[in-house]
């Protein structure tokens, strides 16, 4: 895929998740102002929740499956992929529904509306479904996105047709579960047509979990931990702190997530490039990643430390104004995150260092655990803030140690550049060192 294809694809894309801004444009409004605080802090808590569960549940298989489909574009090879993963994640669902249950109820905010807690359960089961990482591993980087947008239109009909005051917030939760399960009867419908129907076997599965534990160490690590910052928070602050670092950490999310398009062309490109022995392409692909995720990082830390304490109590009301600190403490994460998006699932992922990454997502999430447990009872939502971009800073330089480890920094944009010139200096006064003797 040359680079005039990569930006025909990577525009189509961003222009779905326009779609996606769009609709929350309207619902963050609208629950910032008809659910109040309180409320629409536990939906935040719920949506927490369900991003655990889809972790757990995925178990990294989404990116091994994306390498493994860009591989092969035969019909047969992805049939058996497909069919592969079903079946293993038959048994991370179940597993994934019963911390989902016991999470719910051991939680203040969500054991007094369990059916919340249990409706996002199953949203996140619903969502390690998905089988995006299938259409994106075959090319079909266009498709995705056409369901998800399906998907946003029928929630928000649902959401505003229902939805009238803060006893409604089950509503939410229930109205993105419909929408959500519409949006797998498509998927697995159009799948079911070019590839086929799945053959579930047991045999290959505990190969394949054993295959994706270390990117699924990586992830408990790193993005585990940060997605279920608000519902840790319910457990160490009071409802009203949930419902601040929820609004605000919803904005940072909305910034973050900005990063994922890129990353659903990339990832499979580089993989594909590599697998046909295109060394140099992949190289080339990773450095375009990597200047494009960290100016972005670098624009939204600017964006949100200028724009936070105007715009947050704008839109969601006078009573989310303590959000806007939340979120400006949670902008320094920006460009760090966006550095080790790049390092994680453009140089690592494709290159199979696996085990790299686990390294460096178990230690940065057990620093994001410790500095959480002790900076949130005493500060409440800033304190989980702080505890965020302390996550974020240690995984950058675990990453960093490891790209030098692992001769990958020429991959950084204007590394070869820089230690060219750094050996021509050394070269230069050796040179000079020997005339004078």
């Amino acid at each position: 895929m040359d680079k005039k294809e990569n930006a025909k694809i990577l525009g189509f894309v961003y222009g779905g998740y326009v779609m996606r801004y769009l609709y929350l444009i309207v619902v963050i409004p609208f629950y910032g102002r008809v659910l109040g605080v309180t409320e629409y802090g536990r939906v935040l808590a719920s949506m927490s929740l369900m991003n655990v569960i889809w972790m757990l549940a995925s178990y990294g298989f989404t990116l091994v499956g994306m390498r493994e489909v860009a591989k092969s574009s035969e019909r047969s090879h992805q049939n058996a992929v497909f069919s592969l993963h079903s079946s293993a994640r038959a048994f991370t669902c179940a597993v994934g529904a019963a911390v989902g249950v016991i999470a719910t109820m051991c939680s203040p905010t969500l054991s007094e509306r369990p059916a919340m807690g249990l409706l996002a359960t199953l949203l996140g089961l619903v969502s390690a479904l998905n089988l995006g990482w299938l259409f994106q591993g075959r090319q079909r980087f266009r498709t995705p996105i056409i369901i998800e947008v399906i998907g946003f239109v029928l929630s928000l009909v649902l959401i505003l047709s229902i939805v009238k005051g803060p006893q409604d917030s089950v509503w939410v939760v229930a109205s993105l579960l419909v929408a959500g399960v519409l949006c797998s009867v498509i998927s697995y419908g159009l799948t079911f047509v070019h590839v086929g129907l799945p053959r579930l076997r047991v045999d290959g599965v505990m190969e394949l979990m054993r295959g994706s534990t270390m990117l699924f160490c990586y992830s408990t690590g790193s993005a585990v931990l940060t997605a279920s910052s608000t519902y840790l928070l319910t457990l160490l602050s009071t409802p009203a702190q949930v419902g601040y670092f929820g609004a605000a950490e919803r904005f940072a999310t909305i910034g973050l997530s900005l990063m994922g398009p890129a990353a659903q062309v990339f990832i499979p490109t580089i993989s594909r490039q590599l697998a046909q022995g295109d060394h140099h392409g992949a190289h080339a692909t990773s450095r375009r990643g990597a200047t494009l995720l960290i100016a972005y990082g670098l624009l939204a830390l600017c964006g949100a430390l200028t724009l936070s304490p105007f715009v947050l109590p704008l839109i969601l009301g006078a009573a989310f104004a303590p959000s806007a600190y939340v979120l400006q403490c949670l902008a320094w994460m920006f460009p760090f995150a966006a550095f080790n998006q790049f390092v994680a699932f453009y140089v690592f992922v494709p290159r199979r260092k696996d085990r790299l990454l686990a390294v460096a997502g178990i230690t940065s999430g057990l620093a994001n655990l410790a500095a959480a447990l002790y900076l949130a009872p005493r500060y409440g939502a800033i304190g989980m803030a702080l505890a965020r971009v302390i996550g974020e800073v240690m995984l950058s330089a675990m990453l960093m140690g490891l790209m030098v480890r692992s001769d990958l920094t020429r991959l950084l944009p204007g590394a070869g550049r820089a230690i060219a010139m750094f050996r021509y200096a050394l070269n230069a006064r050796s040179r000079a060192g020997l005339g004078k003797d």
